[in-house]
């Protein structure tokens, strides 16, 4: 990281904050000749240039901000500047301001070593991720509270450098296993680690009576070498020493490939740290709801032509599952959610054996990547693809939404479809293949009806219930709202694509899918998908209020709303916006 990089970093996140603070009706700049000019206290004035777009978005075009006259590239001046707007101040204002430093600083290592769109479109799924600017809509998205500077260059996606994970032997009495059928404990371990280790593990710990979990490298000196003293101490818990395979993180932090064996599954592992919107441990009822929920997923999947046959909608499935349950803060209910989701971990089927000769995977999150020459991954894909733009565009929304229309609707079945989830298959050319989706657990609602397939369900498996509305605000907080609208800029600035012919095609896809399924068209109506206006979803909102850090219970709703905005999918704008 050097000068440039932070300034570079700085600039991209002041844009953005101007962009998601307005959409979220924090900022409320004014048109002046020329642009938007946002006032705030002390005098203090920012200009830019913009245009709005679906759901009464703004795109801020790069390079327009400046702060009294001068190029505007430190985000937390914006902060200071904008205190009293935002409701920040004391404590709350330092916290932000310690996050955003931080998210400044991931970004700025992230570019410093930044790809071309080209090179990150043809790069390896698991090493891309760490290639990414982060979340799209929150601002402070790479905080990861509790991460020190040493800490970031050993564990942050940015930092490039695989790491090897911890192993403990956890009493019985403490600890679940939970898995798919045919994936008992020792069937699992001999998968994941060579034979002599087993045997090392085995020598030091009784697998009879003790559950063996690999732990994130930073948790284990953080949160079991302390919170976990006296176990150690009793031997409740033993350390059973380093795993040989070296992981690469995702993202997320928490959740990673392993680099050695690619063939070994992905480790979903808790991480105490906080970033985003909340602490990034492992809730147990999900945890150990994770291979039910597998199985039953793939058991419908199986027997459905459209999904299984002619769509080939890839499920990841989390096959295993680890939680332990600490001896004193497990029983203390009133306790915030972090000290309960301290130990645990998930194992999930790898993506690198679904592609076949000549497939790439790109996760959706990367489709937005714009690097340093102004070229984007999307446009470089639509580009060699040979379909044009509309036909590259129909596909990919049609891979998409159709099998997600099938989910909801036939089976009543929400993911939590975000870019991190989200896997996009290309062939050799970029044309869409198929898609592929993650994150069962805690990524998975289910509607407030008693549908025939939910009784194929473990009835252990603990999964929140919604009305067909609420279920579906998903697909706008997480696709139409939180990927396409950003989509539809980028294809208009590169391509010229018009934003409403863009809109039109998405219209058309779901609009086909109630006309092709008549008999689920009650609920597709009671989802509301083609209503006037939708709540807009206020992500920053909620993390700039911080009220919920430390709360006892992970928020059971989703994503904090604030207002109306018109709905893209109801009919075009008048200006041609969508």
């Amino acid at each position: 990281m050097n000068e440039r990089s932070w300034r570079q970093a700085g600039s991209f996140i002041v844009h953005k904050m101007l962009g998601e603070l307005s959409y979220e009706g924090l900022f409320e700049p004014e048109p002046v000749e020329g642009g938007w000019r946002l006032r705030l206290p002390g005098d203090v004035t920012y200009e830019f240039e913009a245009r709005r777009g679906a759901f009464d978005s703004w795109t801020v075009v790069t390079g327009t901000a400046t702060r009294q006259g001068v190029p505007a590239d430190d985000p937390r001046m914006l902060v200071v500047d904008a205190r009293t707007v935002l409701g920040l101040s004391g404590l709350r204002l330092a916290d932000v301001l310690s996050e955003l430093t931080a998210t400044v600083a991931n970004e700025a290592a992230r570019l410093a070593h930044a790809p071309s769109a080209a090179e990150l479109s043809m790069m390896d799924y698991n090493l891309a991720d760490g290639r990414l600017t982060g979340h799209p809509r929150i601002v402070v998205n790479k905080g990861r509270v509790g991460f020190s500077m040493r800490d970031r260059q050993k564990y942050a996606p940015e930092s490039g450098k695989p790491f090897r994970l911890r192993w403990f032997g956890v009493h019985r009495e403490y600890a679940q296993y939970r898995s798919i059928a045919d994936l008992d404990e020792q069937t699992l371990l001999r998968q994941e680690l060579d034979p002599d280790q087993v045997a090392e593990f085995q020598a030091k710990a009784d697998p009879a009576e003790y559950v063996f979990v690999p732990v994130h490298p930073w948790q284990a000196d953080e949160i079991v070498g302390t919170l976990y003293a006296g176990e150690l101490a009793t031997g409740a818990l033993i350390d059973l020493g380093e795993g040989r395979d070296e992981y690469s993180p995702h993202q997320t932090v928490r959740t990673l490939a392993n680099m050695s064996t690619p063939n070994r599954r992905d480790v979903k592992t808790a991480v105490s740290v906080r970033n985003t919107l909340v602490y990034r441990g492992l809730d147990s009822a999900a945890t150990l709801a994770g291979p039910a929920v597998t199985a039953w997923l793939k058991r419908i999947n199986a027997a459905d032509p459209l999904l299984s046959g002619e769509y080939r909608f890839e499920l990841l499935g989390e096959v295993a599952s680890v939680s332990v349950r600490h001896p004193l803060f497990g029983a203390l209910e009133e306790l915030p959610y972090r000290f309960h989701e301290t130990l645990g971990a998930l194992w999930r089927e790898p993506l690198t054996q679904r592609l076949a000769e000549g497939e790439q995977a790109l996760s959706f999150a990367a489709l937005p990547y714009r690097d340093l020459q102004g070229q984007t991954v999307i446009t470089g894909l639509i580009q060699r693809s040979g379909l044009g733009t509309e036909g590259w565009c129909a596909r990919i929304f049609d891979l998409l939404l159709t099998p997600l229309l099938q989910w909801l609707l036939r089976y009543g079945v929400g993911f939590c479809p975000h870019g991190q989830n989200l896997v996009l298959i290309v062939d050799r050319t970029g044309r869409p293949v198929r898609v592929a989706i993650k994150d069962f657990a805690q990524g998975v609602d289910l509607l407030d009806e008693d549908l025939e397939c939910y009784g194929l369900l473990d009835p252990d498996a603990e999964m929140l219930r919604w009305p067909a509305h609420l279920l579906a605000q998903s697909l706008f907080s997480s696709v139409f709202s939180g990927q396409f609208r950003f989509w539809a800029e980028i294809i208009s600035d590169d391509l010229a694509f018009p934003r409403a012919r863009f809109w039109a095609l998405v219209r058309d896809v779901v609009g086909g899918y109630r006309k092709d399924n008549p008999d689920v068209a009650a609920r597709f109506d009671a989802c509301r998908l083609f209503a006037p206006d939708v709540e807009r979803v206020t992500l920053n909102r909620e993390h700039l209020a911080g009220g919920g850090f430390d709360k006892v219970e992970r928020d059971d709703e989703f994503d904090v709303r604030w207002g109306r905005v018109p709905n893209p999918l109801h009919a075009p704008d008048p200006d041609g916006a969508w």
